[in-house]
């Protein structure tokens, strides 16, 4: 039975979500919702069925639960007085006037949340949102939480891998982990199910007894067995980069010849733009010395040249390192103003040293549907899921360059692809030409060595986490023109496959500039995505799609350009495409909250998902979690985390058939509300508790040390025993 505060079952599990009266079929709305008009705030709120809203329903219940007390209580109190007194018939009356009033009251909440035209009240979450004061505004929970704890779990008895395939260990006197396999079995636990979706796939489990699923594969001796017809079919196992050749890059002994070209006619480039740039202040300086002898300028008093050569204005440069460091923005006391000015003086003597590959290969990507590069939830997982409802271009999470270079595991592993990946890139952050040369070759060396075969990579320049921007990199090249034109042409020069960028309109709100970078990306990319978005703005308020449109026309022709911001149904796509001048559209939220989007995209038309169906998404994405990060128990809680990563998004999906006002809008947040049945209610909990019961439904229970805390504060707004107490605000 359902607790009838929070629409959950008051035992844990007593509900099978998926035998549960819900059905897979398309929900019918009980009226046809209106269509919504375009949002000019910053955040505005979801408008939803008033029977759904959740202060409705506890209102009615509340009133319900009164009526029903008032009945009891009446009845109780008449037949005592019969017994008793013997009460007559006015008497009884008296007490049907009192119910009738109850009665009377539960009407009353029924119709208080109607006006006179049949339509929700404003404090319920229909109409029009009310503005929040500037105090609430200021207690909003915003930024990222930088100090929450990541849980890595692992087994209580660590046993040898061996041990663990029910083979000898390779050198027992020198492994730190237990072979008693017996104690191992004692404290590892139950099982999560039956069916290993490794062995299932192919045919063998190379984590034995450790999997969480092994009984699947292993007899009663601890042996492993294995599906002979099933491994001979298996498909391949998705190619990863090697530790020797991590190990190799590391020592920096991959050869990597172009960008050792690349880098010579780099320097000598910076030392002739540097040459270009004195002599142009030098002719400037002659041209004002004859303007002064000949009476047509007034000569500058001390206190002016002073003045102008702390702007910048009046000085010659005679010293080439001194300059080169003005355009690598490594050292100067000008003002930041001063700064970018210098710089586009610079940028117009920029010349093109270099040209492409000379096996350069093409991308046709116009009018493919395109997910974006999703740092931590656009794993690998997750873009199979998007795959699976038919996205045409994927892109891995940004990867940066100088851990790149220095070998790390992690970041290596982020330009891992899936089979089903038919156009597939990477996304790499760098601060220096040089680190992002050598990475850009490193990569297509290890598509060469180890079959990590990439199909484009894709240049970050709009990422505005400080941490990212503090070091040089994302939306700090928005401001350093020369430095962005000499990174896209290395890029350019060293990989045979096409080159991308991601851009932000620029640093501050009010003054986009990346409309100034056409020059300097002209020729070096084949693609390049702007989001509508600047660096001050992160992801609030809306994109700025006028911007967009104008950057396309400025650059038509140019390149294939593609826009970015706030799609998140399909009417959306194809009127973005239609007004703004863009080739097409780039997905990054609306895929998070919605991945199946790309479906709705293509079929124009929108889909009901029912909780049912969106959890037969989560097993779907669990099942492509263990087979990519394993299915021991390590590999399990990682699936769980990153589960719960996505689930801070897809919370936010409202289901069709409880909208009032179609379409759902990216930045509108609804009202608390309760769902058709108990795992809708669910699933649309913003409390990240309710996110791992989700998953203990699919994984099995939580380690008791399993913590889970929302990479950004906005996604989860209600206090739960998963949060740490200790997590700061963003500074």
């Amino acid at each position: 039975m359902a607790d009838a505060r929070n629409g959950l079952p008051a035992e844990e599990g007593s509900i099978n979500p998926v035998q549960e009266g819900e059905t897979a079929a398309k929900v019918e709305t009980t009226q046809e919702p209106t269509q919504a008009t375009d949002n000019q705030g910053q955040r505005g709120v979801c408008r939803i069925k008033k029977e759904y809203l959740r202060k409705y329903r506890d209102e009615l219940a509340k009133a319900e639960a009164d009526v029903a007390m008032a009945e009891a209580d009446a009845s109780s109190s008449s037949t005592l007085k019969r017994e008793r007194e013997g009460v007559d018939a006015d008497a009884e009356a008296d007490y049907g006037v009192e119910a009738a009033g109850d009665e009377a009251k539960l009407k009353k909440v029924k119709t208080e949340h109607e006006d006179g035209d049949g339509q929700a009240n404003e404090g319920d979450g229909g109409g029009e949102a009310e503005e929040p004061s500037a105090e609430k505004r200021q207690k909003r929970r915003r930024g990222q939480n930088k100090k929450r704890e990541i849980t890595r779990s692992s087994d209580l008895v660590q046993l040898c891998h061996n041990t663990s395939q029910g083979q000898p260990c390779a050198r027992p006197d020198n492994c730190k982990y237990s072979h008693d396999i017996h104690l191992y079995m004692h404290h590892k636990g139950p099982d999560i199910g039956d069916v290993c979706p490794v062995f299932e796939l192919y045919g063998k489990c190379k984590y034995g007894a450790k999997c969480r699923f092994a009984q699947a594969h292993t007899d009663k001796d601890y042996q492993q067995t294995v599906n002979e017809e099933v491994a001979r079919n298996a498909p391949p196992v998705p190619a990863g980069v090697t530790r020797d050749f991590q190990r190799l890059v590391r020592q920096a002994k991959i050869p990597l010849e172009r960008s050792t070209q690349y880098l010579r006619l780099h320097e000598q480039n910076l030392r002739g733009r540097a040459r270009v740039w004195a002599l142009t202040e030098q002719a400037k300086l002659e041209q004002r010395a004859a303007q002064e002898a000949n009476g047509e300028a007034s000569p500058l008093t001390d206190e002016v040249k002073v003045e102008k050569e702390a702007n910048g204005e009046a000085s010659l440069l005679t010293h080439e390192v001194k300059v080169e460091k003005e355009i690598n923005g490594e050292a100067s006391s000008l003002t930041h103003e001063v700064k970018v000015e210098n710089m586009a003086k610079l940028d117009q003597h920029a010349v093109k040293i270099v040209g492409p590959h000379p096996n350069k290969k093409t991308i046709d990507f116009r009018g493919k549907t395109y997910l974006a590069p999703l740092t931590t939830v656009g794993n690998l997982p997750f873009r199979r899921v998007c795959k699976g409802f038919g996205v045409d271009i994927t892109c891995g999470e940004m990867a940066m360059a100088t851990n790149l270079l220095s070998g790390q595991s992690a970041e290596w592993a982020l330009i891992k692809r899936h089979p089903c990946e038919d156009i597939f890139g990477v996304q790499i952050a760098g601060g220096k030409t040089e680190h992002v040369v050598k990475a850009c070759e490193a990569i297509q060396q290890a598509g060469i060595q180890c079959g990590t075969i990439v199909d484009f990579v894709d240049l970050n320049v709009g990422c505005p986490v400080d941490a990212i921007t503090r070091v040089g990199c994302g939306s700090a090249l928005l401001e350093k023109k020369a430095k962005l034109f000499d990174i896209l042409a290395g890029a350019n020069y060293v990989l045979e496959c096409p080159v991308t960028c991601k851009l932000r309109t620029g640093t501050f709100t009010d003054k986009p500039i990346a409309h100034k970078l056409i020059e300097a990306i002209r020729g070096n990319v084949s693609l390049c995505t702007l989001h509508g978005r600047s660096k001050q703005q992160r992801y609030t308020k809306l994109a700025n799609w006028d911007y967009i449109s104008d950057f396309g026309s400025k650059a038509e022709g140019s390149f294939t350009f593609f826009g970015n911001g706030d799609i998140l149904n399909w009417e959306e796509y194809y009127g973005r495409l239609e007004r703004a001048k863009v080739d097409g559209l780039m997905i990054g939220r609306g895929a998070l909250i919605k991945p199946w989007i790309f479906e709705e995209i293509k079929d124009r038309k929108v889909k009901d998902i029912s909780a049912t169906e969106r959890f037969e998404i989560l097993k779907d994405f669990a099942k492509f979690g263990l087979e990519h990060w394993g299915s021991d128990t390590p590999g399990v809680n990682t699936t769980r985390r990153f589960m719960c990563e996505w689930l801070s998004f897809l919370y936010r999906y409202v289901p069709v058939g409880l909208l009032e006002v179609l379409p759902q809008k990216i930045n509108d947040r609804p009202p608390p509300f309760y769902g058709r049945n108990e795992l809708e209610t669910l699933m649309g909990s913003s409390n990240s508790a309710d996110w791992v019961k989700i998953t203990e439904r699919i994984l099995g229970k939580a380690p008791d040390d399993f913590k889970f805390v929302p990479k950004h504060k906005s996604n989860s707004y209600e206090a739960n025993a998963y949060e740490a107490d200790d997590i700061q605000a963003e500074g």
